[in-house]
């Protein structure tokens, strides 16, 4: 069987959320594409390795031409079945031509933080989106769950939010989840808005 490209979920951040056979798929791979937190996790194995940058047709083009003669890994924050590269590489590659394996997310593990199950959760992403389509979410749904960005972080959501008559919700921050500086912070909405200086973040908003 021809060479399948690996897309492999590598947790929230901390080596201690990444899975064995994540490694030992990476120790047994030629090259290691991915973010630089992403390939500084596996910097002890001497892989050849590639850097995600704003150029995804570049890494495209590094795989189209080498992953039948070489190994190739994917590095994906989190797990590769949520907002992560493999959306990208899928139109571009049939399913038989890569093996996904998963990880830890860091929005479950925020759910996990916060205590919460998410079986019920609208989960979603802030990436690129409109503001209102939070508002929208959420009267919807009772718990939504999402990842946050630096233009919009949590305390100016929950800012937005309470603007918007969303007095009653109560609001879960996971900052830098799985390092050792993370935070966690659970409350109500007003509560939130009172903090800043927020780094990487995942947001659940619910209903009491």
């Amino acid at each position: 069987m021809e060479n399948q490209i690996y897309i492999l979920g590598i947790g929230p951040g901390s080596e201690e959320y990444l899975l064995p056979i994540i490694k030992r798929l990476a120790t047994e791979s030629d090259v290691l594409i991915g973010g630089r937190r992403a390939l500084d996790l596996f910097s002890d194995l001497d892989k050849e390795e590639l850097v995600i940058k704003a150029d995804l047709e570049k890494n495209l083009n590094y795989i189209k031409e080498n992953y039948k003669k070489r190994q190739i890994a994917v590095l994906v924050s989190g797990d590769p079945g949520l907002y992560s590269m493999l959306n990208y590489l899928s139109k571009h590659f049939s399913r038989d031509e890569f093996k996904v394996i998963p990880g830890i997310s860091s929005l479950q593990l925020g759910f996990a933080k916060a205590k919460l199950v998410w079986q019920d959760a609208k989960i979603t992403s802030l990436h690129g989106r409109d503001k209102s389509e939070l508002l929208d979410f959420l009267r919807k749904n009772d718990k939504v769950g999402f990842f946050t960005d630096h233009k919009f972080p949590p305390n100016e959501i929950a800012k937005y939010l309470l603007n918007n008559g969303m007095q009653d919700r109560r609001a879960f921050v996971g900052e830098r989840l799985s390092y050792d500086d993370e935070r966690n912070i659970d409350g109500t909405l007003e509560e939130i808005s009172k903090h800043d200086d927020f780094k990487m973040s995942v947001m659940v908003i619910y209903n009491e």
